[in-house]
């Protein structure tokens, strides 16, 4: 899977949240009808880029997702939302004032961009289960195969044999390996954890600081320059919070990755030798 070209980037789905994020600030020099109806139409155009992304995602995987992941109801809710903005009425221009028209379409977004990681995660290397039919099938064949033949009957029965005879070190050796890497998985996953730590502190000085800049630029005859600064401090500030919720998001998932690993080595390191040979 490392041989193919890289994974979709998505841009299509960050110009989208750029736009929720302005909406979502509720100024009213920005929810004019023009502004609003430019909007819609671009969004319409970032969706069919990001029809055409999860596509291409989609099919990285090899096979038949058993339970498909629907992002086609999403998009649509997308879609409609563009189409709303496209014909904004009082209601729109209102909802667009109070911010809420920004945080409707964030809120989709954040649907669609969990559809899509879970998406990622499949392609990335997990493995799909097998329906029941799938595994009556396989026995069916392998069982088939078993018995085709004398001669092959033979060879694998003394395969076995020896296999069994070197069971138990290859079991042990097998274990120790499975053991080591998660040892390895619970480093890597605290070096991580320290490194968004870091990085969290530092995003929230910026943020501060950024919103002591606006504090001070308020005022009531700003110029239209002024408030346009004042804006793009805010879309700073708006995005430098969700990159804080994201890193303390990835903490806890890394964290959670840590306790299911050192459960499973205190479960291994638990068993006797015999419970380890009959895995039991």
């Amino acid at each position: 899977m490392n041989s193919v070209s890289p994974l979709p980037a998505f841009a299509a789905l960050h110009d989208i949240r750029d736009k929720a994020i302005l909406l979502s600030l509720g100024r009213a020099f920005l929810c004019n009808e023009a502004f609003l109806m430019k909007t819609g139409h671009s969004m319409d155009e970032s969706i069919e880029h990001l029809k055409e992304d999860i596509q291409s995602l989609k099919m990285r995987f090899v096979g038949k997702f058993v339970e498909d992941v629907n992002t086609d109801g999403i998009l649509d809710q997308l879609h409609s939302h563009a189409q709303l903005l496209q014909r904004p009425d009082k209601r729109v221009m209102d909802e667009c004032t109070v911010g809420k028209l920004g945080a409707d379409l964030e809120q989709i977004l954040q649907t669609l961009t969990d559809a899509i990681k879970i998406i990622k995660g499949k392609v990335e290397g997990e493995v799909e289960d097998y329906t029941k039919k799938d595994a009556v099938v396989k026995g069916a064949k392998t069982a088939g195969n078993l018995f085709s033949s004398v001669v092959s009957l033979v060879i694998k029965l003394i395969m076995l044999l020896v296999v069994l005879a070197l069971g138990p070190a290859i079991y042990l050796g097998v274990t120790m390996d499975r053991e080591g890497s998660l040892q390895k998985q619970v480093v890597e996953s605290r070096g991580y954890i320290q490194s968004q730590k870091t990085q969290i502190a530092l995003l929230r000085k910026e943020r501060d600081e950024l919103s002591g800049t606006i504090e001070s630029s308020k005022g009531d005859n700003l110029s239209r320059q002024q408030k346009l600064e004042i804006i793009d401090l805010n879309v700073k500030v708006h995005g430098l919070e969700q990159k804080v919720q994201k890193a303390e998001v990835e903490i806890a998932e890394h964290e959670r990755i840590i306790k299911a690993a050192q459960q499973k080595i205190e479960e291994i390191k638990s068993k006797t030798f015999l419970q380890r040979f009959l895995r039991q």
